[in-house]
């Protein structure tokens, strides 16, 4: 049965911006002022029917409204209670769940804080030893800010979905030849030659524009749906500042201004490959088999994964999916939280999940029911993703790819057919991240369990590194 969102933080703002009382506020809606009263301190949940008459009675965004934020306001304040900076404090999680469900402003106020905090001590470590623990000043800041930003608007922009419809259009393109139709489109509208260039040529450039001799040069290394995303992202250049100037303005954060133009770039050489209404359709009707997915629209394995985030059209939604990419040893490269599944900040993730053995099976999908620590039950699906060509005698880059959702919408997907999907399914018990994980038995933990510190016992061991019964 799918949870009513506990949004009263929201509506108890909403109420003080607006300057009236509780029972000025229960009076337009309907109900009682006692019964606003728990709705304002998440002792109640707010029902549809409640959420439209606000909607009705105040100038409201019910899409935001009805967005509940507890799950990774959680997942936040549990990965800020697990910084050694403040050990010795021991908060359990039903603490925490009690402080983000009853103060979820003074939690976001307080994250804040935490972040602003961790930015500092990387810039600290950064001068003293030259190298930041994320790999430069600000780098992770500033990647999660992002994240954070495109999280926020479901990682959905009408405006560039809209701009991808339009452009289509006008530059007469046809997914059958698409890559004719867009050195065309060069050519007859912009005057600029498309060329393949050998890659000893181009080094490490995938795509280069010369605007001098009047042309795009494009690695021969990159595939064809590398090389199609490669002439969008020049297309948004040239033709989509406007709109996404407008996109960059309204997230109003000068410290993402530019990966955020480079990343809306993105969105719309995505949109224009794999156009929003044709995309999920198939989707639905192909019941998400990814790699028919992608051959239909000539993309990639990953291009669908990232396409399929993006599903969040008001009226039209697809599944709601997270997305993450990681490396061998664990680093993540991507990530886009969704639903009931958020990522910590910092840190890997759990090595029972599914996307870690992907590199045993390459080019495989493997999937996997895996239950988080709060009891939510999500199903993922992860495959080793090629990457471009890399010169003999290098070491080339190895990733993998998660794509998962609720496991409520697991029945609309063909690869969980092979699963039992049910109450009593056996699952893989997973956590967000050793740092943040309670669970006492688990032989795979890097990292003590939250709250409890390292002690040993000469007349005792247990599986895995720490006992957590010490």
């Amino acid at each position: 049965m799918k949870e009513k969102p506990m949004i009263g933080h929201k509506i108890r703002r909403l109420r003080n911006q607006l300057g009236i009382t509780q029972s000025d506020m229960a009076q337009a809606i309907g109900i009682s002022a006692s019964y606003l009263n728990l709705i304002e301190h998440n002792q109640r949940p707010v029902t549809v029917a409640l959420l439209f008459k606000l909607g009705q009675s105040f100038d409201i965004d019910l899409k935001d409204f009805a967005t509940d934020d507890t799950t990774r306001l959680l997942t936040d304040v549990t990965e800020f209670f697990a910084d050694p900076s403040i050990a010795g404090h021991s908060v359990s999680k039903r603490e925490m769940r009690d402080f983000v469900n009853s103060q979820p402003n003074i939690a976001s106020a307080m994250l804040q804080m935490y972040t602003t905090f961790r930015s500092m001590k990387n810039d600290m470590q950064n001068a003293v030893t030259g190298v930041s623990e994320h790999g430069g000043v600000g780098v992770s800041s500033q990647a999660e800010q992002m994240r954070l930003y495109l999280q926020e608007n479901d990682n959905y922009f009408h405006e560039l979905e809209e701009a991808a419809e339009n452009f289509t259009i006008e530059a007469g393109l046809s997914r059958d030849s698409l890559m004719g139709d867009l050195a065309r489109w060069f050519k007859n509208y912009r005057n600029i030659d498309v060329q393949v260039v050998p890659a000893d040529v181009m080094g490490n450039n995938l795509r280069r524009y010369d605007p001098h001799r009047v042309r795009v040069l494009l690695n021969e290394s990159l595939r064809r749906p590398q090389r199609m995303f490669q002439l969008l992202l020049q297309v948004a250049s040239l033709t989509q500042s406007e709109v996404i100037e407008k996109l960059v303005a309204k997230a109003d954060n000068p410290a993402i201004a530019d990966p955020l133009r480079n990343q809306l770039s993105g969105y719309f050489a995505a949109a224009v490959m794999m156009p929003y209404g044709p995309f999920l359709d198939a989707a639905r009707k192909l019941r998400y088999d990814l790699d028919l997915i992608g051959r239909r629209f000539g993309v990639s394995f990953e291009q669908v994964c990232h396409r399929l985030t993006s599903m969040s059209r008001p009226g039209d939604k697809g599944i709601s999916f997270f997305f993450l990419r990681i490396d061998p040893a664990g680093n993540i490269s991507k990530r886009l939280s969704a639903g009931r599944m958020q990522f910590g900040k910092y840190g890997g993730t759990c090595a029972r999940w599914v996307v870690h053995q992907a590199f045993r099976s390459p080019n495989k999908i493997l999937t996997q029911v895996a239950e988080l620590e709060e009891g939510q039950r999500i199903f993922t699906m992860a495959r080793t993703v090629s990457v471009t060509w890399t010169p003999p005698g290098t070491i080339a880059p190895e990733f993998a790819v998660c794509l998962g959702c609720d496991v409520k919408n697991a029945k609309d997907i063909i690869y969980a057919d092979q699963h039992d999907l049910g109450l009593k399914a056996s699952v893989t018990p997973i956590g967000v991240g050793c740092h943040v994980c309670e669970r006492p038995d688990c032989a795979q933990r890097s990292q003590p369990p939250l709250g409890h510190s390292i002690r040993f016992d000469p007349y005792r061991r247990v599986l895995g590194l720490y006992d957590p019964d010490a």
